[in-house]
């Protein structure tokens, strides 16, 4: 059966290379056709051959029955009950080779049961153990473990993980079963969308050879669509983890709740606190043992009162003179969850902000992105940009954001949106002079908000001294009325949101340069962390430089093991590597010197630097003031991608011949197609709250799909 697998795969490959072949004798929509239909027909064949392997590989089994050896564990209905204190079976004197075992589970509990086999062979007398599988009533070939022993087994013991109170109930165990046919159209249409990919960004794509000035519509129409693949990638990310989503399914309907961790819904608590007057989260209910204590910005000191005491203090809030607050940017608050309060008096689904201002996010970046090229380098293909556009926006840190979509996530996201529309309009304004004004408003509009986000990325408005300086400070049109009334329109934003920002302070804190951020009940204490420069090497090397841990198990990448010397307190969650080592096409930056002389012909010169020490400004911050949390790499991930990004147009405009250009082609598709594994690889890993466990049954899906040979 396997030759017969084999000689499918040849049919099916050459049929579709037939195909393929035939689609470069047509031009346009027609050629198109033909290549779509080419790969429909090779994924089809692989889903029905190579796929399916273990199918055609157990076709002459003769299955084995093992039911005998537990009839001890059988009920009335010769079903086999196990629990924790009745969670291994062992197998003696199986005497006979063995491909495979089949656990036919009927019943298991939610997060699924971890297995372990142990067996003696020829070549292993002594019984050794093997990795451990994870079984599932829901997902059948999780159900199926291919075993690898060397001749004849000679016994074998299945030890089911089952924690207390927990119950497996199987069918049967069989050795040597036949594998059934696993048929998956979403195993297809991955396949399908990798050979697109590949197809249309290959480094002697047709794209390339299609220059943006002269092909604006269907760069236009190829943007479009490649937009609504990613949001809508980022979408079905976002809600696969029922943790986040906050929905409750009743009998009236769909009801929208809040999250069960409390400190998720601060944004949706502060929302309340305002329509009731207030600033605070709390009902006056702060416990006075906090009150009490000497220093309780102290994780230990207020653990150890809590447990005295029995009282609970809220977590990751800030205190303040007996007054829980939330020290997070009031501008979500007021753009999402205080008019959906206000309106349906229902919390908002942060889940929901999430995902637009991830669709928002993209959009802006293509809207960036395209004004700079057509701008300054009118010479780069639709492939280079295209490719570039959809890099940028999968690897600069929104993925994690979205697998992740959480109440931390918010701020962060919105602020690196308002940056990118701000920068846009700010450009827009510059290169049309009917809608300066305007344009200039809703620039400042967008940067001044980032303040009430994320605040560290108001360094973004420096960017405002290559754009503007010469012109208005220079040439001194600050001088003239045209050039006040413009100025007028670039600061007064700033004024007015400061303004607000610094009276919402003062209400809270007593100071309007206040933000509470000091106050914080977490994992350390905020008000003496202060800066210390011992800090800033782990920092550096674990946000940009630490490299990332692959393995050969679904999803492929591990957390990495991060440690020090640093003799002081490191504030650390689960981290996946550095951003530049993790993300190959972040490596152009070692080129700059090669796109130097371009880009100050350009006059991106100054711009670029900036861009690149911002990033690096914004790492030490984070470092010093919050510590090394996989998120952060958002704050900073986007404004690297802005540089690298000018440098790889650079060396494009930069090129002469055609091998330069193809050598360009190679590097940039490769350390794409790299970076985007590492960031899909990132937005299924395990860590702390992750599908693994909140959506257990669809990651042991995902697993075994993509390890379909196991």
């Amino acid at each position: 059966m396997i030759i017969l697998m084999l000689l499918g795969t040849v049919i099916f490959s050459l049929l579709a290379f037939f195909v393929y072949r035939k689609a470069k004798t047509f031009n346009s929509s027609k050629k198109l056709t033909f290549v779509v239909l080419s790969f429909l027909i090779f994924t089809l064949g692989l889903e029905l051959t190579i796929f399916n392997v273990n199918f055609y590989n157990t076709r002459g089994n003769e299955e084995i029955s093992l039911n005998q050896y537990m009839s001890y564990n059988a009920d009335s209905s010769n079903k086999f009950i196990l629990t924790a204190d009745n969670n291994t079976v062992y197998f003696p004197e199986i005497e006979t080779e063995v491909e495979n075992i089949y656990i036919n589970v009927i019943s298991s509990p939610y997060e699924n049961t971890p297995v372990k086999i142990k067996l003696s062979d020829e070549a292993n007398l002594v019984t050794f153990e093997t990795p451990e599988r994870i079984l599932s009533a829901e997902v059948k070939k999780s159900q199926y473990i291919n075993i690898h022993a060397s001749g004849i087994v000679k016994g074998l013991t299945v030890d089911f993980g089952l924690e207390e109170d927990e119950i497996l109930i199987l069918e049967g165990i069989y050795l040597n079963a036949k594998r059934p046919f696993e048929f998956s159209i979403v195993r297809i249409l991955v396949v399908f969308a990798i050979l697109g990919f590949c197809y249309l960004f290959s480094p002697k794509s047709e794209l390339y050879k299609m220059k943006l000035k002269s092909n604006k519509e269907n760069y236009t129409v190829l943007a479009t669509f490649a937009l609504c693949v990613l949001c809508s990638v980022f979408a079905i990310i976002s809600v696969i983890n029922p943790l986040f989503v906050g929905l409750n399914f009743t009998a009236n309907g769909i009801e929208l709740t809040r999250l069960p961790m409390q400190n998720h819904n601060m944004y949706d608590e502060l929302a309340c606190a305002i329509l009731d007057g207030k600033t605070y989260i709390d009902n006056n209910d702060v416990p006075d043992s906090l009150k009490e204590l000497s220093n309780p910005y102290d994780t230990t000191l207020r653990s150890l009162k809590s447990q005295q005491t029995g009282d609970k203090y809220r977590w990751d809030v800030a205190y303040f003179d007996g007054h829980y607050y939330v020290y997070f940017g009031i501008v979500p608050l007021i753009l999402m969850y205080l008019p959906f309060r206000l309106i349906f008096n229902a919390p908002f689904p942060t889940v929901v902000g999430i995902i637009i201002f991830a669709v928002a996010f993209s959009i802006g970046a293509y809207k960036l992105i395209t004004l700079i090229a057509e701008k300054k380098f009118k010479n780069l293909s639709v492939g280079t940009i295209l490719l570039v556009l959809v890099t940028s926006i999968i690897s600069c840190g929104l993925m994690f954001l979205v697998k992740r979509p959480d109440f931390y996530g918010i701020p962060i996201i919105t602020g690196m949106t308002f940056s990118v529309f701000g920068i846009y309009n700010w450009l827009c304004g510059i290169y049309n002079e009917e809608k300066r004004s305007s344009r200039f408003l809703i620039g400042s509009i967008c940067m001044a908000l980032v303040a009430g986000c994320r605040p560290q990325l108001l360094l973004l408005t420096f960017l405002a001294i290559p754009l503007f300086f010469k012109k208005y400070i220079i040439e001194k049109e600050f001088k003239t009325k045209k050039g006040v009334k413009e100025l007028a329109l670039l600061l007064s934003p700033y004024i007015v949101v400061a303004s607000g920002l610094m009276f919402y302070n003062y209400i809270r804190f007593g100071s309007p340069f206040d933000f509470g951020s000091n106050y914080q009940l977490t994992t350390n204490d905020v008000t003496k962390r202060g800066f210390n420069m011992g800090r800033t090497g782990l920092g550096f090397f674990t946000y940009l430089f630490q490299p990332p841990v692959f393995s050969a198990k679904f999803p492929f990448l591990e957390k990495v093991t991060i440690k020090t010397n640093y003799v002081g307190k490191t504030i650390v969650e689960n981290c996946f590597g550095g951003l530049i080592t993790s993300t190959p096409i972040l490596w152009f930056l070692g080129l700059f010197s090669k796109a130097k002389n371009t880009l100050k012909e350009k006059k991106l010169l100054s711009h670029t630097i900036l861009l690149i020490l911002f990033g690096f400004i914004i790492v030490f911050f984070n470092t010093q003031a919050g510590g090394l949390l996989q998120r952060y790499v958002s704050d900073f991930g986007f404004i690297f991608f802005g540089a690298v990004i000018l440098i790889i147009f650079a060396l494009y405009e930069n090129a002469e011949s055609k091998s330069e250009k193809h050598l360009l082609n190679i590097l940039t598709f490769y350390s794409s197609i790299l970076s985007i594994f590492y960031s899909f690889a990132l937005a299924f890993s395990v860590s702390d709250v992750t599908i693994d466990t909140r959506n257990p049954e669809l990651f042991l899906y995902l697993s075994e799909m993509v390890q379909f040979w196991l």
